[in-house]
């Protein structure tokens, strides 16, 4: 679901087609609704807020979840925009800590998501 505010394609793989006027209602939604967990992949500002968005569920626990968060490509995550590091710290102690990872292949992700499956909280 694109906003009007970017010129973002939908994904082949959508069965409808919705258009946000807001971004941020937009990113929240999707975040929201993501009770599966969240594969992070390069992104820019939107990308970073909607990790921040996910942490704040998983760390306050307002979904009643606790969900994955796997951040694709290790160099990009730690190095480029080090975002990794500080959820991981934000998460220590925590009980979504074991949700939260960094992965290079899609068999890491897809290894991951089997073995950490969504919580009730």
């Amino acid at each position: 679901m694109p906003t009007w505010l970017y010129d973002e394609p939908p994904t082949p793989f959508a069965s409808g087609i919705a258009k946000y006027f807001s971004n941020s209602l937009r990113e929240e939604s999707l975040v929201t609704i993501a009770l599966g967990g969240i594969i992070f992949t390069r992104g820019s500002v939107g990308t970073i807020q909607e990790v921040f968005q996910d942490v704040a569920q998983n760390h306050a626990e307002t979904l009643g979840m606790i969900s994955p968060m796997i951040f694709f490509g290790s160099d990009f995550w730690t190095k480029e925009r080090p975002i990794y590091p500080i959820i991981k710290e934000l998460a220590d102690g925590r009980r979504y800590d074991a949700f939260v990872t960094v992965a290079d292949t899609t068999d890491e992700v897809i290894s991951f998501l089997k073995s950490h499956p969504s919580i009730s909280v």
